[in-house]
């Protein structure tokens, strides 16, 4: 292709979306129970958008997931792969899988199934129908909610602790506690269980409850260990906000080096000559964000969903979120997208291309999804000239960039100059970039029809499934581009199911209000029966219940934090803040563990979800620090020879000394 035909082709490429039709006059709506509905939403800005991911940070053995919007096709699951609301995990014989959702470690052995009936900043859902879970919480707020359904119990995690929670071939749950305290619900009663404490609930429809002990640690248990071990032992975190998940896989993969201007930073030791961030992987598809960065690197979760990048010295550099942070968002990528033509419009018609590069300290990320609330103007984005390029096909198509990415020099260079996103991608996703690279000789496994039919039991209403992605195709086409918001998905669901229906069947735990048919085990002492109490709702959530066990739009707090981040101060914009540490709700840091256990886990200080910022005009006239020219990537920058300048304490976002 020749370059002065890209160039008009960039320029005058426009989007050929779908126009929205007017809604002809009709009745008040109603919601799935004939309740009337609420009116239509306002558009969702960033920050109203509550949802977060799990990551998948290491596994062996045969593991594989389904999306929510696609669940009857498995995949092959892989490192650093995002999983969201409806998603679920399953793991083979002899197969194993860790995923890190913020403050929170989740762990799964052998046929274990997983499924996320909600995945908020403060409200996490899970459904566990078979195998065991080691849940490690390190923090957890005074308006979070910590849920695990199982096929005959609801356990409700409500401190920050250590949690063991098997499941039999024949649905029954166990459930032990090694630091913290739950409350398990089933039958429409609730039994507190309190560090030390285990209980063994088997039946379903007239349960059946007995304290029993805390067995010894089992070989299980001494992967847990040694899976915490390595966390609590990883220096990265010297250097970077407790907050951001994957900083534990730097240290193996990096060094740290104190450089001017930016303080700590890290860099990654093996690399390919040419190397750039954002060019190891490839951009899947995900709601509510949209295009999302999956790295092919072992280390690749926390440099590219935290912090910014600079090139210095000729070796690029990750410059993290300081310690002192204490809320931070996840972002799918934190790049800037280039493109041709007014609004960036990249025609839908075969050819163009797409462009991106890594955000630098000081520049404003501008999110591709929702109604951004920051008018940026005059900026000067020093990366820019590390563009990285794809064609077109093999960005909507999920094409791995690693292999894919354009060479020609005139071409990187034009692309590179075009006018910077402002606003969604306009470019609609195919088929395709749903599915992860799959790796070479891995068979793809699949929970056994049993265990998929069983129901489990739930105390919070749990929000809708997400629709299925060909049905959010039409309207993501109709949007130019812009993902599918939660409560817009919720609706779509709602609607193209008849009812609110969850990821895997839901029974609520008291089928009638007020009945109790929870009681203890013939044997057991009979003080133990006044232990149960009728269920009642979790801090402001809905509660499952027969009429209306799944809820029809998305479940989160609705109530203000007790503990409120104290600072929104200074030029974060990506809203990211710091605070004062609080440790309210916490379990003692002198805590010992369970007896029979020998584990530990360090509680983690306590953070409550950002609050929406103000709308505001971001002006940045002066250029952020100049990166030193960039050679071979495969050599790494020399020594620094003076100390790092002291930078504005409100550019608290990034680290500095």
């Amino acid at each position: 292709m020749r370059i002065g035909r890209l160039n008009a082709r960039l320029l005058t490429g426009c989007f050929l979306g779908l126009a929205l039709s007017a809604s002809p006059a009709r009745t008040q709506d109603r919601d799935a129970y004939g309740a009337p509905a609420a009116p239509p939403p306002s558009a969702e800005s960033p920050d109203d958008v509550q949802q977060t991911v799990a990551r998948i940070s290491d596994m062996s053995g045969k593991v594989s997931y389904a999306r929510g919007d696609d669940p009857d096709n498995w995949q092959a699951a892989d490192r650093n792969v995002p999983v969201t609301l409806g998603d679920r995990v399953y793991t083979d014989n002899e197969s194993r899988v860790e995923l890190q959702i913020p403050g929170s470690y989740v762990r799964l052995g052998s046929q274990a199934d997983l499924a996320f009936l909600n995945l908020t900043g403060d409200t996490k859902q899970l459904a566990l129908k078979s195998g065991v879970g080691s849940f490690q919480l390190r923090r957890l707020d005074s308006n979070d909610v910590f849920e695990v359904d199982t096929p005959n119990a609801a356990v409700t995690l409500q401190q920050a602790g250590d949690y063991r929670i098997d499941v039999d071939s024949n649905g029954s749950t166990r459930v032990s506690v090694r630091q913290g305290a739950a409350d398990v619900a089933a039958g429409g009663g609730s039994v507190p269980l309190t560090a030390g404490q285990a209980m063994q609930i088997d039946g379903t429809d007239t349960p059946q409850y007995a304290n029993v002990a805390i067995p010894a640690a089992d070989a299980w248990d001494g992967w847990v260990q040694e899976r915490e071990t390595r966390i609590a032992a990883a220096a990265s975190y010297q250097h970077v906000s407790s907050q951001v998940v994957g900083a534990d896989d730097l240290d193996q993969n990096g060094r740290w080096q104190n450089i001017p201007t930016y303080g700590w930073v890290w860099t990654p030791t093996v690399v390919a000559a040419g190397w750039a961030p954002y060019r190891v992987g490839q951009w899947i598809w995900q709601d509510p964000w949209g295009w999302t960065w999956v790295s092919a690197e072992p280390w690749g979760w926390a440099p590219y969903h935290y912090g910014r990048w600079v090139s210095w010295s000729s070796s690029w550099f990750w410059v993290p979120v300081a310690p002192r942070v204490a809320v931070v968002a996840y972002r799918p990528a934190l790049v800037a997208f280039v493109g041709g033509g007014p609004g960036w419009s990249v025609s839908v018609a075969a050819g163009g291309y797409v462009g991106w590069f890594p955000l630098a300290p000081h520049e404003p990320f501008i999110p591709w999804w929702g109604h951004p609330r920051v008018a940026v103007t005059n900026v000067t984005y020093v990366n820019r000239t590390y563009v990285t390029v794809v064609n077109r096909t093999t960005f909507v198509g999920g094409g791995v960039v690693t292999t894919g990415f354009v060479r020609d020099a005139a071409v990187i260079r034009e692309v590179g100059a075009a006018p910077i996103l402002r606003g969604p991608l306009p470019v609609v996703p195919t088929r395709q970039a749903i599915f992860v690279a799959p790796r070479p000789g891995v068979a793809v496994v699949r929970p056994p029809a049993a265990v998929v039919a069983r129901p489990v039991v739930a105390r919070v209403a749990p929000p809708p499934a997400p629709p299925l992605f060909q049905s959010k195709l039409a309207v993501i086409e109709q949007n130019h581009g812009a993902p599918v918001a939660p409560r817009a998905a919720a609706e779509l669901a709602v609607r193209d199911r008849g009812r609110a229906e969850a990821i895997t069947t839901v029974r609520p735990v008291a089928s009638q209000s007020g009945r109790v048919t929870l009681a203890p085990r013939a044997g057991q002492v009979t003080a133990a029966a006044a232990a149960v109490a009728p269920v009642a709702p979790v801090r402001g959530r809905p509660m499952a219940t027969s009429e209306r066990p799944v809820a029809s739009a998305p479940v989160s707090s609705s109530a203000p934090s007790t503990n409120a981040a104290t600072s929104n101060t200074g030029s974060t914009r990506d809203h990211t803040r710091s605070r004062a540490p609080s440790n309210a709700g916490n379990p003692p840091a002198s805590a010992a563990p369970a007896s029979g256990s020998t584990r530990s886990v360090a509680p983690h200080t306590q953070s409550a979800a950002p609050a929406p910022a103000p709308a505001r005009s971001v002006s940045d006239k002066r250029p952020a620090p100049q990166p030193t020219p960039r050679g071979n990537q495969s050599q790494h920058g020399k020594k620094p020879g003076k100390e790092p300048t002291k930078r504005n304490s409100e550019e608290h976002e990034h680290h500095s000394s």
